[in-house]
């Protein structure tokens, strides 16, 4: 071949790169190297070609730069192993990650979000991370950096200032900076950083290891190899494991761990509205061993384990238990938690109506409006359909399930209120954001000048500055629907819980105010007062490279003389909550509660 030949291919090759154009070729990607500027139109899908080895953990990330992707991983055979859209709009990452079970080549294509609200033509890049060999170490200088970023992010934001004062969140602050010593890992640094985090006392705030660790975890971490459920403030196993008899005992030591000091840590990391706590004990089991292995130990090759069975208090111990690698544990949760009657949910919402007993029980596990066909239309369409059988049936109870409704779309919780009203109410005493404008931005998915510019555009579209010098929302953008002809006029008893969150716990604080409604249950994880949600500002520290995001919108509920203490959620005016017994036989200890309500009635 000739070198004018070898020049013009080269030239095509670049080409295709920076400009991504449609096409049947497939674009070829190299591990660990950022293809950037990439340009994608409506109408235009572009796929890229890689390498990616056996058993090895690779992140895939595509950073959106002002264009609502989707993208989709598939295997050497064309088989679709992922698709993804997370609801992050024209900014941020779509993630995925993906460890083959052979060495072979893969398939990403990257396609606009079909919608009209998204953008015509946009910027994105691509990065596949391999995972490193070990975890580099940073200086004291790069780490201070990072701290003193986020920090001044969360006071810029007002995050931590709702239940805390400065000086309490800059005492704690000074107290977690002067830990940092030179040489940290990114690692170590998450582990500092983390509580402050839970100190903001914003259940929605978050931060995240960075992507270069996950993937370091993922490959040579070694996992604790059970599931626990967390009743009574006491923490028991919810699985046997080979020759092991361990279901519902409860877990006295890990390796020498008290587990007094494992939860203490892992209360200390795990941010909630206000001083709730109900919500960190959910959201602790589900993560019980990512947060072992992050804060306790990375690669044990086996447990020890000191355990008391609950029913004679005797004390039992199993030593060398083999840990778990990511595939063994994932495969392993699955499969475990497929078992357990009610540990999570497979339907968005369901109804159930015994005419015998005059009771409906309609169960709405989310307001996320992409777990529902058709959207938002869709699950207005559930409910119209739904609370005309109520009606047909003259249904003089209904029970609402919302234990493991951790929210979703703005608004949803509206839809079914409308269903138990007779007039509309005032859903916030108002909402508020603390700028339109923020100096940390690029270190956020809004680092470009016309990325801020179209975020503090959207924020003027729903907020004004207010004569006292605060940024309100514009009167009527958050209103109640208006009441439904049918609306349910019986008894109506809802289920809380920790989950109970967002969306789910606004929803039962409306309930609270505007209806008559029993509540059973544990605390919701939400708070009653309000929460900080709806935009988020995604961020990534420079030198650590720790993930997170920060909630902007302050929603303050109009509240009621209920007597819930200030950073509280909804008390239960039955508070039930099952045995380890009832919860491993799948007996709905809370719903039968009910059951027993409505029948002695």
């Amino acid at each position: 071949m000739k070198k004018d030949s070898i020049a013009i291919l080269v030239f095509l090759f670049f080409s295709l790169s920076a400009n991504a154009q449609v096409g049947k070729n497939l674009i070829p990607l190299k591990v660990d190297k950022v293809t950037a500027d990439l340009t994608l139109k409506q109408g235009e899908e572009t796929s890229f070609s890689f390498l990616l080895k056996k058993d090895f953990y690779y992140s895939i990330t595509v950073e959106q730069k002002g264009i609502d992707v989707t993208i989709r991983l598939k295997d050497y055979n064309g088989k679709t192993i992922q698709d993804v859209d997370s609801p992050n709009g024209r900014f941020g990452s779509e993630k995925i990650v993906f460890s083959p079970d052979c060495t072979a080549n893969f398939t990403l294509t990257v396609k606009p979000l079909a919608d009209t609200t998204n953008a015509k033509e946009g910027n994105y890049s691509v990065l596949i991370q391999s995972p490193p060999k070990k975890l580099k170490q940073l200086s004291c200088k790069d780490l201070e950096q990072d701290f003193n970023i986020l920090k001044n992010a969360f006071i810029e934001t007002h995050v931590g200032l709702w239940y805390n004062t400065y000086t309490q969140f800059d005492s704690l602050c000074n107290v977690q900076k002067s830990k940092i010593r030179d040489k940290m890992t990114a690692l170590d640094f998450y582990q500092l950083v983390a509580p402050v985090v839970n100190y903001t006392k914003e259940g929605h705030s978050a931060i995240q290891p960075a992507e270069e660790t996950n993937n370091y975890i993922r490959q040579n971490g070694r996992y604790f190899p059970f599931l626990v459920k967390i009743l009574d403030k006491r923490v028991y196993i919810l699985n046997d494991l080979d020759n092991y008899k361990t279901k519902g005992m409860l877990i006295s030591k890990i390796n020498g761990n008290s587990i007094e000091t494992i939860m203490q840590q892992f209360l200390t990391i795990e941010p909630a509205d206000g001083y709730n706590t109900t919500s960190k004990y959910r959201w602790i089991e589900t993560a019980f061993s990512k947060y072992y292995l992050r804060f306790f130990e990375q690669q044990p090759n086996a447990f020890n384990l000191e355990l008391i069975n609950p029913k004679t208090s005797e004390k039992i111990s199993f030593s060398q238990i083999p840990a778990s690698s990511f595939k063994q544990y994932g495969k392993f949760v699955s499969k475990e938690t497929k078992s357990i009657l009610n540990y999570g949910y497979k339907e968005s919402a369901t109804l159930k109506i015994d005419t015998l007993n005059s009771t409906a029980t309609l169960t709405v596990n989310t307001f996320s409006t992409s777990n529902y066909k058709d959207g938002r239309k869709g699950f207005k369409e559930f409910l119209a359909n739904g609370f005309q059988d109520i009606a047909a049936h003259k249904i003089q109870h209904l029970v609402v399930d919302i234990r493991k409704n951790e929210g979703g779309a703005q608004g949803m919780e509206d839809h079914l209120m409308s269903y138990l009203i007779d007039k509309e109410y005032l859903k916030y005493k108002y909402a508020e954001i603390p700028s339109f404008t923020y100096s940390f931005l690029d270190y956020t998915e809004y680092r470009d000048k016309s990325s801020q510019d179209d975020f503090e555009k959207e924020l003027r579209g729903e907020f004004y500055r207010s004569n006292d010098g605060r940024y309100l929302d514009i009167p009527g953008k958050y209103k109640s629907d208006t009441p439904q002809v049918n609306h349910f006029m019986g008894d109506v008893y809802i289920l809380i819980s920790g989950l109970s969150f967002s969306g789910g716990s606004e929803f039962a604080a409306l309930a609270k105010n505007y209806t008559k409604a029993h509540f059973i249950g544990e605390e919701t994880g939400g708070g009653y007062y309000g929460n900080t949600s709806g935009y988020f500002i995604h961020y990534t520290l420079p030198n650590s490279k720790l993930t997170g995001r920060i909630p902007l919108i302050k929603f303050v509920v109009e509240e009621k003389q209920n007597g819930i203490p200030f950073g509280h959620g909804i008390m239960p005016d039955y508070e039930v909550q099952p045995k380890i017994e009832e919860y491993l036989n799948g007996y709905d200890t809370e719903m039968e509660f009910v059951k027993k309500l409505i029948k002695n009635k």
